[in-house]
C-alpha cells in the first residue's frame, strides 16, 4: 500500500517512515485489495504532535483518523486506532452483505390465500 506522507513543520524522517508504515501494516491485512489510496498528514501544533490519517477504499469510503499526542508514536498509534476500527466495520458489513445476499423476496401475481384482493 502506498501511503502519502504530508509534514507540515515536521521533518519526515526514516524512522518516522518507517513507525507509520509498521503501523498501517494490520489495516492492510483487514482490508487487503479495497484499500485506494491512504494519506497521512503529520503537523506539531502549541507543542503537541497531531496526526491526520485518511484512507480511501473501494466503494467511496474514506476513513478518517485524527489524534493529537506529546509524541510522534502516540500520535500515530491513536490516528491509526482510529482507522482500524472503522475498517473493522466496514468489513464486517461488506461480509455480511456477502453472506446474506439480497433477500429479495419473489413477486407473484396470484392474491392471496384466503381470497381477498391484495393492497399493493
Amino acid at each position: 500500500m502506498e501511503c502519502t506522507l504530508t509534514g507540515r513543520n515536521v521533518q519526515i524522517t526514516p524512522e518516522l517512515r518507517d513507525l507509520i508504515d509498521r503501523r498501517l501494516h494490520p489495516i492492510e491485512r483487514v482490508l487487503g485489495e479495497a484499500i485506494v489510496s491512504a494519506d497521512m498528514v503529520l503537523s506539531s501544533e502549541h507543542g503537541q504532535c497531531v496526526s491526520e490519517l485518511v484512507l480511501h477504499a473501494r466503494g467511496d469510503h474514506r476513513l478518517h483518523g485524527l489524534a493529537e499526542a506529546a509524541n510522534w508514536p502516540a500520535a500515530v498509534g491513536d490516528a491509526v486506532d482510529k482507522v482500524m476500527k472503522q475498517a473493522q466495520t466496514l468489513k464486517g458489513k461488506w461480509q455480511a452483505r456477502r453472506r446474506n445476499g439480497a433477500q429479495v423476496e419473489p413477486h407473484t401475481d396470484e392474491p392471496p390465500p384466503n381470497g381477498e384482493p391484495s393492497t399493493a
